[in-house]
């Protein structure tokens, strides 16, 4: 039997970048600013492409939201392994709107589009009627511009708000044969989640959620924040030029809010066992549970639930 390769420079490098990237997030959220500065030093000689980023962010530059550079969050979700991660949700997407077949369809946190867009243009037929929940204001501009083409004939109604505010404010006769949500409702606090979700069910007869089923770590371990320096590393190398734009415009006020204590967070990921109990908290039944794709960030898996 042959020995195996050593591993290469790039290897290495890449492996000592990430355990100082880690480094750097230990200090950052036992508020060591110091030793954080330092560890970011020593990741930034080693090639990373997050270290430069973070230290700009510890500076105040930048800024303070994840959703809040569009510009930033548009490049990031249209490129690198977002392209056939996006393709495969929107096939999905598709393929559930026919069988059976959805005449009214609720999206919550459909951003510009992204997932939408292309499922409408290849269902057969589109659902007559589309309601869309999304708080940004430039998301929702982009998807009003692209809707008319994708979904000819279909109603468009969009709602610039919460997903809480939402469910609180719906009428006792609003209805959806479907609502589906692909990697939004994990930007809500947990406990604000549940009570939404609580809210909407007795609007809606099925709920497909797509998001990322992230490794089961106790927050703040090193084996936590070596794993997230490694998959924030693995998620920048596949964006080239853009990737000093996404690193700042982006990945670096979410990772801030995982991190510091004085940053409220962007996102509350968990593994796909934690999303399935909040389902059950909240009054639904699981349908189906299912691998999605293999993306650098974690796998995608869709959870189909019945509110019913």
């Amino acid at each position: 039997m042959s020995n195996p390769s050593p591993p290469s420079p790039v290897d290495l490098a890449t492996r000592e970048a990430a355990v100082a990237l880690a480094g750097a997030f230990s200090a950052i959220t036992g508020e060591r600013r110091d030793e954080a500065l330092t560890w970011l030093g020593r990741a930034e000689a080693q090639g990373s492409r997050m270290a430069a980023a973070l230290h700009g962010h510890l500076s105040d530059a930048g800024p303070a939201s994840a959703y809040e550079a569009h510009e930033a969050f548009q490049a990031f979700i249209r490129g690198g392994d977002n392209v056939p991660l996006y393709h495969a949700v929107s096939h999905a997407m598709a393929r559930r709107l026919e069988n059976p077949r959805v005449r009214r369809l609720l999206d919550i946190g459909a951003g510009d589009g992204m997932a939408l867009l292309p499922a409408l243009r290849a269902a057969a037929p589109v659902p007559a009627e589309v309601d869309v929940v999304e708080p940004q204001d430039g998301l929702r501009s982009a998807l009003q511009r692209g809707f008319a083409e994708a979904a000819p004939g279909s109603r468009l109604s969009v709602h610039g708000t919460t997903l809480q505010a939402f469910a609180d404010s719906l009428d006792p006769a609003a209805h959806w044969d479907l609502a589906q949500s692909s990697f939004a409702l994990q930007s809500l606090p947990p406990d604000e989640r549940v009570e939404a979700l609580r809210a909407l069910r007795p609007h809606v007869d099925t709920l497909v959620l797509v998001e990322f089923d992230v490794p089961a770590l106790s927050h703040g371990s090193d084996a936590y924040f070596l794993s997230v320096a490694q998959r924030y590393e693995r998620c920048l190398a596949q964006y080239g030029g853009d990737a000093d734009l996404i690193a700042r415009g982006f990945l670096a006020p979410m990772l801030a809010g995982q991190l510091r204590r004085d940053v409220a967070p962007s996102n509350w990921e968990q593994p796909i066992a934690a999303w399935q109990r909040e389902f059950e908290q909240a009054g639904y039944r699981l349908r189906e549970a299912r691998h999605l794709y293999d993306y650098s960030w974690s796998p995608a898996w869709w959870l189909e639930v019945s509110a019913r």
